[in-house]
């Protein structure tokens, strides 16, 4: 039997704390369509990041910078 893991969710404020940005800025993120603050999803009145989405962004992130650098 395998046990499945319960998805951490992440507000808004603790993604901005996060990745050093005000909250402002996410929501212009989100806006704009750029990550991080594009990966939030409506649920009732709340934006809520999955914690597993944001940290495979970063990761993505990461190996592209690593490559264009050479």
């Amino acid at each position: 039997m395998s046990a499945e893991k319960t998805p951490t969710y992440l507000t808004a404020e603790e993604v901005a704390e996060m990745y050093r940005l005000t909250v402002s800025a996410l929501y212009t993120q989100r806006h704009r369509r750029e990550a991080p603050g594009s990966l939030g999803a409506k649920v009732g009145r709340k934006l809520l990041w999955r914690q597993s989405e944001l940290d495979a962004w970063f990761d993505r992130t990461r190996e592209e910078a690593a490559m264009s650098r050479g």
